[in-house]
Formats: C-alpha cells, sequence, structure tokens
C-alpha cells in the first residue's frame, strides 16, 4: 500500500492507495483532508493523523510514502508527522534528484514545483502526450504544456494566474464598496447586480483567460488541437468550454505521485509490492 500526501496553500491531503504496478490498477482505500492553515507542528498533525487516517489501515500494510509540497513551511511537520507514524515505510519527497519520466525544458529545472510534477505525472497516467493540464484551483491556476519529445515526455513549462477566490477576496480588499460573493457559476456575462456582474467577471473571465492561454499554447507548440487534463476546484466548468478534447480527474496529483513511487521503487528500502 502507497500513501500519498499533496500540500498545497489550502488543504493537506492524504490518500491510501491499493494496487497493481499500474498507476491504472490502483484504488483509494481510504482518504483524509486537513486544512493547510493554521500552521501545525509535527506533534499536532501526527495526533490528528493517527485519529483520522491510522485506523484506516495496519501500519505494517503502508510499504511508502510519498509527498509532494506547494508551501515549504508545511513540508517538514507533515513529512515528520508521516514518518513517526509509519517508520517502517520508505518515505520519499518529490523534488531533485526524484525519477520522474520526464525531460524538463524549463530555464531551472531543479526549481519546479513539485505540485507541478505531481500533476503532470497524473496526467501521464491518462493521455498521452502532446497535451495541456490545467489545475484549476481557487487560489491559483496553472495551465502546463507536455509535448512529445524524442526521448520521451517533456515538459515545456507553464502559464499560472490567480484562481477565482483569490480575486474575489482582492476584490474585496482594494475595491471599497465590492463586498465578498460566493463563487458560483455565472449564467449571464452581462450582470445585473453587484453579485451577479463579479460572478461573471471571475467565472466567465476566468474561463475565458485558460481557453486563450490553451490556444495560444497550441501556436507555440506548433499543434492543431491539443487535449486537456483537467483537475481542482473549478474542473469542471471548462468541459464544454475549452472546444477540445477533455479529460476529467479529480485525484490527478494522487495518482501522478502514485505513478512516482513506483517510477522510484528502487529508491525504497522496502520497494512497493505487486498487489
Amino acid at each position: 500500500m502507497i500513501l500519498t500526501v499533496t500540500v498545497d496553500n489550502q488543504e493537506i491531503s492524504f490518500a491510501l492507495f491499493e494496487g497493481g504496478m499500474e498507476p491504472s490498477e490502483a484504488y483509494t482505500e481510504a482518504t483524509v483532508q486537513l486544512a493547510a492553515y493554521p500552521v501545525r507542528t509535527a506533534d499536532e498533525y501526527e495526533a490528528l493523523l493517527s485519529v483520522m487516517l491510522v485506523p484506516k489501515v495496519l501500519e505494517r500494510e503502508v510499504e511508502c510514502c510519498i509527498i509532494a509540497s506547494a508551501v515549504p513551511a508545511l513540508t517538514d511537520p507533515v513529512f515528520c508527522a508521516v514518518r513517526r507514524l509509519y517508520p517502517d515505510a520508505a518515505a520519499l519527497t518529490v523534488g531533485a534528484g526524484l525519477k520522474n519520466g520526464l525531460t524538463i525544458r524549463t530555464d531551472a529545472p531543479a526549481e519546479l514545483g513539485a505540485d507541478l510534477v505531481a500533476l503532470v505525472s497524473g496526467a501521464l497516467t491518462q493521455q498521452e502526450p502532446p497535451f495541456v493540464v490545467l489545475n484549476c484551483s481557487n487560489t491559483v491556476t496553472t495551465v502546463s504544456a507536455v509535448a512529445a519529445g524524442k526521448n520521451g515526455p517533456e515538459f515545456l513549462g507553464c502559464a499560472i494566474l490567480p484562481g477565482p477566490e483569490l480575486g474575489a477576496e482582492a476584490l474585496k480588499l482594494h475595491a471599497a464598496q465590492l463586498p465578498h460573493v460566493g463563487l458560483s457559476s455565472a449564467e449571464r456575462a452581462i450582470g445585473t447586480n453587484t453579485g451577479d456582474s463579479i460572478r461573471a467577471g471571475l467565472m466567465l473571465g476566468y474561463v475565458g483567460a485558460v481557453k486563450h492561454l490553451t490556444e495560444l499554447f497550441e501556436k507555440e507548440m506548433g499543434v492543431e488541437e491539443l487535449p486537456a487534463v483537467l483537475t481542482g476546484d473549478h474542473h469542471a466548468m471548462f468541459m464544454w468550454e475549452l472546444d477540445r478534447l477533455c479529460i476529467l480527474q479529480p485525484e490527478l496529483a494522487h495518482i501522478g505521485l502514485y505513478r512516482l513511487a513506483l517510477l522510484n521503487a528502487g529508491k525504497c528500502k522496502y520497494p512497493p509490492k505487486r498487489a
């Protein structure tokens, strides 16, 4: 059994996978989500997980733990808590030196975020390159380009933009007369009241921005039409708007981490075994 952990600005998510030597054969045995803030100590995370996660699976059944963190301040306490709970399991963190099956074509490959590596890794189990990966979260959205290189998949780079929740918070903080609004789909682009006007700008404008970025990716990559692998808080609203093949996978990062654990079985003291 493999424990995958993702850490972002809003949530720390844990998934226990059971399965074979291919991600397509795996299934989740249990999942747990914790709020990322306030920042807790390793002792606090250990106490929470001992109640929420450990009772769902015997300690000896977890052979490998792999963590992808986009929040440096949370990496060590979460990692330490997991190591204490599963002391006999191999422990991996996504970063420089971890085999990922990708050629990274960015200016500084070692600086590529662990969250992006996990997402692209997961997308490779869903679609053959070239494709784009859309992580449509509330706070930060990424659009990543993956090409089919001569020696295998290539990560070309990405575009990063604020998510709708971050945009709504910015309007509330910096526009004195605009209230905070709940995020939901907008039925019309022309809002007839303040709340609908903000939702139209945030949600429909957000879709338009991502759609335009994807079209620019196609021009720069010389591809007529790029399939899109979607995940994140608002992934579903892009399904009918992008005018291309779209694959929805809410657990994309966790599937990617499972794949990375299998790729790095040789680095594990107790490598993952076939179920």
